[in-house]
């Protein structure tokens, strides 16, 4: 139009998904427990169908169908399926930067009826999409399209965009349990946290949650799948992690968390992730 002065709005990119790790809907029977992991990047679980128990660091939540999680990086996360029926997952994993991520961290969502219809429209959309075996990668998942079909990963990540900015705009938050044994176990970790430094005895650790070693190394067993120990080691290994993207030395570090030498820290280190930790890079 004559004499318009047209203004430009800019747009800022609240979240950005610069990769994806994996995409895959499965269904598992009642009692599937899954071990456990902790990775440099977001993993997502929605449930389709069922119930499972799911812990995240020190939280537990018993999660039922149209409710999704969010694994932040380094978190150490697994479930259980709880229900008769078994439980139907969607579960993803991506890289992401930017403001928002922060509003995803240490939450479960419970999804409003236009979120869930989101995903709906998500799930039909990988369906249609991935119609033959070829299309598949080595790990069985919906990302195989990726490198074969030029606009896929582009629309996977539109999805997600529509889904996690309504989240943030409308979401409704779940919250952890408060089961007994959930709290003891939220208790154990958080004093395991605060004892990084050093290598806290289970008798200690059960005085400080006033219950005896054998029901603590139950309630381990039960949300963690794994021993005390092993959980104090890995939540080591995670603050090791952290320690290193700010720069400090692989000898700092070492004597920050206790370890009995650099030596010995280097070698559980590389052992609990593969990656020697003179080779992480400062972020």
């Amino acid at each position: 139009m004559k004499n318009t002065v047209w203004i430009p709005f800019p747009i800022t990119e609240q979240i950005h998904i610069s990769s994806m790790y994996s995409l895959f809907i499965e269904h598992f029977e009642k009692g599937y427990e899954f071990p456990g992991e902790t990775h440099n990047f977001w993993e997502c679980l929605y449930v389709l169908e069922g119930q499972v128990c799911v812990s995240a660091d020190e939280r537990v939540y018993n999660m039922s169908r149209g409710e999704i999680i969010f694994h932040k990086p380094l978190e150490l996360h697994k479930f259980k399926v709880t229900q008769s029926q078994g439980a139907t997952l969607l579960i993803f994993s991506f890289s992401a930067e930017g403001l928002l991520t922060t509003q995803f961290r240490d939450k479960v969502f419970c999804l409003t009826q236009s979120q869930n219809a989101r995903i709906s429209e998500f799930i039909l959309y990988i369906k249609e999409t991935v119609t033959s075996p070829e299309l598949f990668n080595s790990h069985h998942d919906y990302l195989g399209p990726v490198t074969q079909i030029p606009t896929y990963g582009q629309m996977i990540v539109s999805y997600l965009y529509q889904l996690f900015l309504s989240l943030v705009d409308e979401g409704i938050i779940a919250s952890a349990s408060s089961a007994p044994d959930a709290v003891i176990f939220g208790n154990a970790i958080g004093y395991l946290n605060s004892n990084l430094h050093r290598q806290p005895t289970v008798l200690e650790i059960a005085k400080f949650c006033t219950v005896s070693e054998a029901s603590l190394k139950r309630i381990f067993d039960k949300y963690a799948g794994i021993s005390i120990h092993k959980y104090l080691l890995k939540l080591k290994i995670k603050a090791a992690t952290e320690f290193l993207q700010d720069g400090e030395s692989v000898c700092n570090v070492a004597e920050r968390l206790g370890f009995s030498s650099q030596s010995y820290f280097s070698k559980a280190y590389k052992r609990e992730t593969g990656i020697s930790p003179s080779n992480i890079e400062p972020k």
